[in-house]
């Protein structure tokens, strides 16, 4: 029997190692002094060429390979100068006499041009072309004309091929003809061999480093406000350093599938995911809950530019290794599911959020094509790598469907489902588009779990009221089964959290963080920063604690850690705003700020020494499933200072720890106010029986019991219908 786990993503995914140095080809299309003669030296930008010479100037070819040819000293130092990084001054003007023996050579058809790539060719033939003077140019004259007339080209190339930037011909982007740069010296020499210096006094040309003045010349006939960024585009700049592109990224799916088919990988632990959930398998399997267990879900990284052969080998080395077995499906596909079906619809209206409100996108139902067919995707997955006798265990909001999907398939396979996040009542629900073929796809299971009591009836008066099925007690009849509707809340993984307290790190952390309060009161909390944690809530309640409490002033410092989100810059903006208002009311200078606000994430081991060292724990989420942080403050105080919880009635862990931790409406600022208060005048005694009896309930409801649980209620109910 094996127990396979279904989850949007898997606990190992892929890192490619794109900066190998083999993988890494040659792009350069200017003129470079090369350093060394060596045909194998590649770079990966422009600015890594080198640009200080020895004799020779260097170009690379489509394929790669370096034409290197001796020149005139004066040329080389010009043609690197132009196109170099730096675009350095010469260090002493040319002779004369070298400048008259290259034109004579030019015109005769014999010189050593015919190394030069054709584009310096060619700027040279416009410079012999233009002049009128049957004298030889100086050198500030032929270093001026070279510049602008090398300018003018560049510039006339962007216009006429204005795709060569692709990465099939990078190579040849900045060039003036199509045939290969390592051509026949004929054909090189085509463009310069007919032009000579011609008789009359011209000035010289100026050099170009700015656009050209368009006051003689009608607009652009595509717009009249076409932006002008720089004189030549998709070129390098003449006193710039040569820069990319800005569609150099651009690939062909052919071409991208190539480079991961030869970028060397490995397998290692993804960071994102459900980590509890992961802990809570591992912990089972350890206690020989379980046995035999794999993973089914995405690797969490986009897939489209794999070749077949790519994807098949990670999928063999993945399931041989690893027990896992990934799901491929577009990155489009993945894109719509969950950045936009998952977070904007589901996310939002399971956490309360009616579709009136002025934020809701509920309405916005592209995007369930895309959650549909990854669930399908999965669905087709389980299917494939069943075997009878395995238990299937799908997991939270993102797989919704694939229960319901899978059961027309495998009728009488053993699914269990868990929602992970909250669950509204009806009256929210039921404003979902989609509403019923949800409810019938969470109904392919024969065990449907909730984190708490209140969840698992809103999901029992729901599947009534969209779909007028009666239960009987924890039981629904659907299609003839009988499947059970349960709370069993997920906890953590006290030995692990343990192992890792130890660890050196954390221990020198803590001591830090007493060393630079030696004498406040530490209030923490740590939260995502979105619309339903309740970060707002909570500053506004520490606010007016201090508002109503200026003694605590000098004495107390909240640390308030918030991971980031881009989809709430108002909510950030809103919140950065309230905590300079509480740090602008110091009393003086030299006092520390009452917040300590930190928009990001911290480590592991810094977070630890947090929970350690806290005198009180915030949570007051206007929503959420199970916040397993403020368990792991509880395990942590046990063996600290016994600091109250502050937590709000809101999230599924109230429902666990009771009325032992200080609950709180997050909505109710003054009752939040007194909270803070309350927690740090609280008595040692009373810290120390609260902390005592939520510590009991920590270590009973731990991530192995809650598995236990499931898997008991799941044969169960299996073992009943097997039996009629």
């Amino acid at each position: 029997m094996t127990l396979l786990v279904v989850c949007l993503y898997l606990p190992n995914t892929i890192d490619f190692n794109l900066n190998d140095p083999s993988l890494v080809e040659q792009k350069i299309g200017t003129p470079v002094l090369s350093q060394t003669p060596s045909l194998s030296t590649t770079y990966d930008l422009p600015s890594q060429a080198p640009s200080a010479g020895t004799s020779s100037v260097s170009t690379l070819t489509t394929s790669g390979t370096l034409t290197n040819g001796p020149l005139p000293n004066f040329i080389q130092s010009l043609a690197s100068r132009v196109t170099s990084a730096h675009n350095t001054p010469p260090p002493s003007p040319p002779l004369t006499t070298e400048i008259e023996e290259f034109f004579f050579k030019t015109g005769s058809g014999t010189s050593s041009s015919s190394h030069l790539p054709n584009l310096v060719s060619s700027t040279l033939a416009d410079i012999n072309s233009s002049s009128n003077t049957a004298s030889t140019p100086s050198a500030l004259e032929f270093e001026n004309n070279f510049r602008s007339e090398y300018a003018r080209s560049m510039k006339k190339i962007a216009e006429t091929r204005p795709n060569t930037a692709s990465p099939s011909n990078i190579g040849t982007a900045f060039r003036d003809g199509s045939e290969p740069l390592s051509g026949s010296p004929d054909s090189m020499l085509s463009s310069t061999s007919q032009s000579r210096l011609s008789g009359g006094n011209r000035p010289p040309l100026t050099m170009v480093t700015h656009p050209r003045s368009r006051a003689n010349s009608p607009p652009p006939a595509k717009s009249l406000v076409d932006e002008r960024r720089q004189s030549i585009p998709n070129v390098p700049s003449l006193r710039m350093a040569p820069k990319r592109p800005k569609n150099i990224n651009v690939v062909s799916p052919s071409e991208a599938a190539s480079v991961f088919s030869r970028a060397p990988w490995t397998v290692v632990k993804f960071s994102k995911g459900n980590g509890g959930l992961r802990n809570a398998i591992a912990r089972a399997q350890a206690e020989g809950t379980v046995q035999d267990v794999k993973w089914i879900g995405t690797l969490g990284m986009p897939t489209d530019a794999l070749e077949l052969s790519t994807k098949a080998v990670i999928e063999n080395i993945l399931k041989k290794d690893h027990n896992n077995i990934p799901v491929f499906a577009g990155d489009s596909t993945i894109e719509g599911h969950y950045t936009h079906y998952c977070k904007d619809i589901l996310w939002p209206t399971f956490h309360y959020q009616i579709p009136d409100n002025p934020k809701s996108k509920a309405y916005e139902d592209h995007s369930w094509v895309h959650y549909h067919a990854l669930n399908k995707a999965f669905a087709d997955t389980v299917i494939k790598n069943y075997k009878p006798g395995d238990i299937i265990w799908v997991h939270d909001y993102h797989l919704l469907l694939v229960p319901g999907m899978v059961r027309e398939k495998l009728p009488e396979a053993k699914i269990g489902f868990f929602l992970h996040i909250a669950f509204p009542s009806s009256e929210v629900y039921r404003c979902l588009p989609a509403r019923k073929t949800l409810l019938e796809g969470m109904l392919g299971a024969d065990v449907v779990g909730f984190q708490t009591r209140e969840y698992a009836r809103h999901f029992r008066q729901t599947c009534e009221v969209v779909l007028g099925l009666h239960s009987s007690g924890n039981y629904i009849n659907y299609k003839g089964r009988r499947l059970s509707v349960v709370d069993i809340s997920i906890g953590i993984d006290p030995p692990s959290l343990q192992l890792a307290a130890e660890n050196a790190d954390v221990k020198q952390w803590r001591t830090m963080l007493r060393e630079r309060w030696p004498d406040m009161k530490l209030i923490v909390g740590r939260d995502k920063l979105d619309q339903f944690r309740g970060v707002r809530n909570k500053m506004l309640g520490y606010e007016r604690f201090l508002k109503f409490h200026p003694e605590w002033k000098e004495k107390v410092i909240f640390i308030q850690v918030c991971l980031t989100n881009i989809a709430c810059q108002d909510l950030e903006s809103d919140v950065s705003d309230i905590v300079t208002r509480i740090n602008s009311s110091n009393s003086h200078v030299g006092s520390e700020p009452p917040v300590v606000f930190l928009h990001q994430d911290i480590s592991f081991e810094q977070y630890l020494a947090l929970l350690f060292e806290a005198d009180a724990f915030v949570v007051t989420s206007l929503r959420e499933g199970m916040n397993l942080t403020c368990h792991e403050y509880i395990f942590c105080q046990e063996q600290s200072s016994k600091g109250p919880l502050i937590l709000s009635e809101f999230t599924g862990s109230a429902s666990v720890l009771g009325d032992k931790c200080l609950l709180v409406n997050p909505w109710d600022k003054v009752e939040v106010a007194d909270a803070f208060y309350k927690a740090l005048t609280m008595p040692l005694e009373e810290r120390k029986e609260r902390c005592d009896a939520l510590y009991s309930e920590v270590m009973t409801n731990t991530c192995a019991h809650w598995v236990k649980l499931f898997l008991r209620e799941l044969d169960a109910v299996c073992d009943k219908r097997y039996s009629n």
